[in-house]
């Protein structure tokens, strides 16, 4: 009998029991929840307690089926759960995920069990107040890429919950904490107000821009639509493109949408004028523009626990909480303050830029006139 056969939750009476709710052996009165044949509640000293068939066959769903009556029967009882975070995610370009909405609790109206709709079956349907949503039970075969594409198209938010590493002798409390607190186990496999929002980016906030080639080489595209920002006439797709916040979507050969025209890069530019816009992004180097003082190409850097964008040959970085900040707080400091903002005491000198410490620029003249000396 294989390790997924040994139910620890079964039908008794119509109800789901837990093996530590019935007695010992075979007047247990118990039946397995997906063959209906008898069981016997194995509760030794030595090994694990669980129900197994008098016919000792072996029943290849039963042990997934019990998880989802089980989960059903917790979930039936409970008044609340909650849900994980929202993101609006980009998965063809390498812009951030964008959070939505914060892991929260929700209230539990009604739950059903594997009702049809249409030519789907979901595990369970959670009802709360005037929405619905499915939950999948991941016990050994996860959401497959034909159940998820019908899901996309129904616009059906679901909610995937990992119990395929979970220990088999698992409890009700144990069970219920995953299922009703925050757990990393839930995840939305598929979330509507997401997609929404994805697709408000892709269609109204952005162009559709034609790619180039450099002798059946690197793609860029032609006159990008922040060149003023990266003092050039033309965005590499790997280099600049890819690293943009403004890169909704790239397929490689096809096409790129960008949003770079409208300056739109968050949920919350939408909220805001294209002029307000153009004139928060001028304040940021973005990942395509160059260091203001060495004139070369900014590349992605960490600084203690801050995750930005920095010059490879001066202390000149910015963080990526600056980039998002820019909407709540468009004032923000200058470029000198922002390039002595991670310097250390000793670089510092009382406000004065140590020119010892920096590599390639210490002839530059945009560098002395720019910082502080």
């Amino acid at each position: 009998m294989t390790t997924h056969s040994k139910l620890i939750y079964a039908l008794k009476d119509g109800n789901i029991v837990s093996i530590d709710e019935v007695q010992s052996g075979k007047d247990c009165g118990c039946v397995c929840p997906a063959c209906s044949d008898e069981l016997i509640a194995r509760k030794g000293e030595k090994r694990m307690h669980h129900f197994a068939h008098r016919s000792n066959e072996d029943c290849e769903y039963g042990y997934e089926s019990s998880l989802h009556l089980a989960a059903k029967d917790i979930l039936s009882r409970s008044e609340k759960m909650v849900i994980p975070p929202v993101y609006v995610e980009f998965p063809q370009s390498g812009k951030p995920k964008e959070l939505i909405s914060m892991e929260r609790e929700i209230s539990i109206d009604d739950v059903e069990l594997e009702k049809r709709f249409d030519d789907i079956i979901p595990d369970i349907v959670v009802y709360s107040g005037d929405k619905y949503f499915f939950i999948e039970i991941y016990v050994t075969h996860p959401i497959d890429d034909e159940k998820l594409k019908k899901l996309k198209e129904k616009k059906i938010s679901t909610i995937e919950i990992d119990l395929s590493k979970i220990k088999r002798d698992i409890s009700v409390e144990e069970l219920s904490d995953i299922l009703l607190k925050s757990s990393d186990r839930k995840s939305w496999k598929y979330n509507a107000v997401s997609d929404k929002w994805y697709r408000h980016f892709e269609k109204d906030a952005s162009d559709e821009l034609p790619l180039k080639r450099h002798g059946g080489g690197t793609y860029y595209v032609d006159r990008c639509p922040l060149q003023d920002l990266n003092w050039t006439n033309y965005a590499n797709v790997r280099d600049d493109c890819m690293r943009c916040v403004y890169c909704i979507s790239y397929s490689r050969g096809k096409n790129l949408l960008c949003s770079g025209r409208k300056r739109i890069s968050t949920i919350a530019d939408f909220s805001i004028s294209k002029e307000e816009r153009v004139s928060i992004s001028s304040f940021l180097p973005l990942w395509a523009r160059k260091c203001p003082y060495c004139n070369v190409q900014l590349v992605s850097k960490k600084i203690g626990d801050d995750q930005g964008w920095g010059c490879p040959h001066c202390p000149f970085f910015i963080p990526d909480s600056f980039w998002y900040e820019r909407v709540l707080q468009p004032r923000l400091p200058s470029p000198s303050s922002l390039a002595l903002g991670h310097l250390s005491q000793g670089e510092r000198q009382g406000g004065r830029f140590n020119y010892s410490t920096v590599q390639g620029c210490q002839n530059s003249p945009r560098l002395r006139r720019t910082l502080p000396v």
